[in-house]
């Protein structure tokens, strides 16, 4: 397998979010962010794929941790009109920002192997 197979074609950049969330939410959350986050924002022209990640057990303050590594054309994207308005569609914005314990962000460049 070459290393450029681990990620999509034309992707140099990733975006990284990590949210804490509570074992009761964890349904809906899954829900919306898969039915609904996810294919809005794969609409955003440069967004070339998602991978979503969870950790295996709660944390140290007993709250489920979620991530999800996006793989971006350009480093801006997630600073976009579009993207602004395809993440705030549906319920995410209503209602799960209002459920999430915190989120963290990270955004870098793809490092290829020589």
């Amino acid at each position: 397998m070459s290393v450029n197979a681990m990620h999509p074609a034309g992707a140099h950049y990733f975006y990284m979010v990590t949210f804490e969330i509570d074992a009761a939410d964890e349904a809906l959350f899954n829900e919306i962010y898969d039915t609904e986050h996810i294919p809005n924002i794969l609409k955003v022209p440069g967004v070339l794929g998602i991978t979503r990640f969870r950790d295996h057990a709660p944390n140290e303050r007993g709250w489920l941790v979620y991530s999800a590594m996006y793989f971006l054309s350009q480093a801006d994207l997630p600073d976009t009109p579009e993207w602004k308005a395809e993440s705030d569609k549906g319920r995410w914005m209503p209602l799960i920002r209002p459920k999430v314990k915190s989120r963290q962000r990270r955004l870098g460049r793809i490092v290829e192997a020589p």
